[in-house]
């Protein structure tokens, strides 16, 4: 599994589990980790389609 993908699968699992608690204080923080994830695989995702960001990320 990529990064991204890994990324993406655990925003969703963040996601689901939002939905499924009745607290709203956990509600609210899955759902922040939820996009914190996202944000995380669009990163990768963008640094991996941008040949000159690549680069300059290893160094």
């Amino acid at each position: 599994m990529s990064d991204t993908a890994h990324y993406r699968f655990q925003s969703d699992q963040a996601r689901r589990l939002a939905r499924q608690v009745t607290d709203a204080a956990v509600r609210e923080k899955l759902l922040e980790m939820a996009e914190e994830y996202g944000r995380y695989a669009d990163l990768i995702e963008a640094r991996s389609t941008e040949p000159g960001l690549a680069a300059q990320v290893t160094h």
